[in-house]
């Protein structure tokens, strides 16, 4: 007989009932909770369970394969750290990368570690915010390092190193219903591995820390064998650290060790590309673009949350409070300048993106600066594998594909029409068709070529109080269909989805179906036209 707990949720019976085993000898290897007993008897796709099925059904049906790690599984893996990760240390983390392949390595060696801690006022609990940087083995040679992004907490002026110790379990790890109360659970863990000379300190608490990381076997993906590390830090008083000093039990006086499992992510390069295969040749473009407004500073987002290596930003308008109904920054940004306030959030939440930000309001020069269009051009375009304009101003876009054409560089454009009833998404080759091809086209091959909805209307403009010009009338949901639609360019683009010489125009035309707008695209290519000047 095996003794099992129900546990009907709230939402039953469409959503699914828990079974538990109660005795913790009992839990198999795969398929079960090692915190709760909780077992997996179907996939966590809710579609697998049916609502007419009842808790006996359940049972009769997959209590078996799931006791013996059998039966009809997803081929899907059960990798340790997630349940080490689920209770471990809020707000704390140590990134390792996957691309470490470890197995052969002779331990207990030693690793090298960047971090950042501190004592949570509110918890008065510890944070503590790490990477690995590089890994050592017994002999002291270097078998692995860092090559990812530093996340922007790793990146202040607060960060410190320290060398700690890490040796090698050959079983897998796994928590234990223990792990509720940490420090009882973890004792083992620890026991002979903190060393009184070496450890760190939380800002300017007397609070002292130890961080030991052990090595072991994990299943990573589906009946893929690989590695994980578990990291538990040590915390306490000093006097709790030295030879003769035992931790005291709860509720009596004397030095106490409390323990805490710290999470482990992963944060290499391979890691931060792996969900999203369509942008993986993002990490070694260069793109310049030109305009951070309603479509360009979106668009700049998704190209650094696709990893493009380097993003130049080129911009002089500032955030104004109004501004915010359709742009990605709220009022953290009222005030500052559009692309150094994008720039920043840019290098905050996606290191692996070298942001740069450059000043200058086309069609002008600063004599105090003595920078003008060109200068600015070359410090934007230089190096640059593909060039962007989301200025939305005719006269702006034709000074830019000048700049693009001269140095022989794709360039895309994109633009609302002035009553934001559609748009166009334009890729241009250097030798191929032209943004003025395009307007030709309009107006000689309108059954080939058809202009987007609202080109040559007047929208409606407002001037809002305290603004020194007028503005179009539009929201961030409808112009955010270009960004999105301009990203899917550029991605195909360096995917090589797109013919390396031929034009090409995307057109939006907004439908109204039943009140609401849906966006509707059209593709065309865009040959050189026999009466534009860039045939020559």
């Amino acid at each position: 007989m095996i003794p099992l707990h129900a546990i009907y949720p709230d939402g039953y019976p469409e959503a699914r009932p828990h079974i538990n085993l109660i005795d913790p000898a009992l839990f198999p290897k795969r398929h079960c909770s090692p915190l709760d007993g909780n077992l997996c008897l179907l996939g966590r796709d809710t579609r697998q369970w049916q609502s007419n099925w009842t808790v006996p059904k359940l049972l009769q049906e997959q209590l078996q394969a799931a006791m013996e790690g059998g039966g009809d599984e997803d081929p899907q893996g059960e990798p340790a750290e997630v349940w080490w990760n689920t209770n471990s240390l809020p707000d704390s983390y140590c990134l390792i990368d996957s691309d470490w392949s470890l197995l052969n390595a002779k331990g207990p060696g030693t690793l090298k570690i960047a971090y950042v801690a501190h004592i949570d006022k509110d918890s008065e609990r510890p944070v503590l915010c790490a990477l690995v940087k590089s890994i050592f083995d017994a002999d002291g040679n270097e078998i692995a390092a860092w090559n990812g992004p530093w996340p922007s907490t790793l990146q202040s002026g607060a960060v410190r190193e320290m060398e700690i110790t890490w040796v090698r379990s050959a079983e897998q790890l796994l928590p234990t219903p223990m792990m509720h109360d940490q420090t009882a659970g973890l004792g083992e863990l620890l026991k002979g591995r903190i060393n009184a000379t070496h450890g760190f300190g939380f800002d300017s608490t007397s609070t002292r820390g130890h961080l030991v990381a052990t090595l072991y076997p994990a299943e990573t993906q589906f009946r893929h064998d690989g590695e994980s590390w578990l990291f538990v830090l040590a915390c306490g008083k000093p006097a709790a650290f030295y030879p003769g000093k035992k931790a005291s039990p709860p509720g009596k006086k004397g030095p106490e060790i409390s323990a805490f499992v710290i999470k482990t992510l992963r944060a290499g390069k391979s890691d931060l590309s792996s969900r999203a295969s369509a942008t993986a040749t993002l990490a070694t473009k260069s793109v310049a673009l030109v305009g951070t407004g309603a479509i360009g500073a979106p668009l700049a987002i998704e190209l650094a949350r696709g990893g493009i290596r380097e993003l130049r930003l080129m911009d002089h308008d500032t955030v104004e409070p109004g501004n915010t109904v359709r742009w990605p920054l709220g009022s953290s940004a009222w005030g500052r300048l559009k692309g150094q306030a994008l720039a920043d959030f840019i290098a905050r939440e996606y290191p692996a993106t070298n942001v740069t930000y450059i000043h200058h309001c086309l069609g002008t020069y600063s004599l105090q600066s003595g920078t003008g269009d060109d200068s600015a051009f070359e410090q934007a375009l230089a190096g640059a594998d593909l060039v962007i304009d989301a200025t939305a101003s005719f006269g702006l876009t034709s000074l830019i594909q000048e700049h693009s054409r001269s140095r022989f560089l794709p360039f895309v454009s994109l633009y609302a029409t002035p009553t934001v009833g559609g748009g166009v998404v334009a890729l241009s080759m250097p030798r191929s068709g032209c943004l003025v091809c395009l307007e030709w086209a309009w107006k000689d091959e309108p059954n080939v070529i058809a202009a987007p909805p609202g080109m040559f209307e007047d929208g409606e403009l407002i001037q809002p109080p305290g603004c020194a010009e007028r503005t179009f009338s539009g929201t961030f949901f409808d112009l955010q269909e270009l960004s999105l639609q301009a990203m899917r360019v550029v991605a195909g683009f360096f995917a090589g989805g797109v013919p390396p010489s031929s034009s090409v125009v995307y057109t939006l035309a907004f439908e109204d179906q039943d009140g609401i707008r849906a966006p509707a695209w059209r593709k065309n290519s865009l040959p050189p036209h026999s009466r534009c000047s860039c045939r020559r």
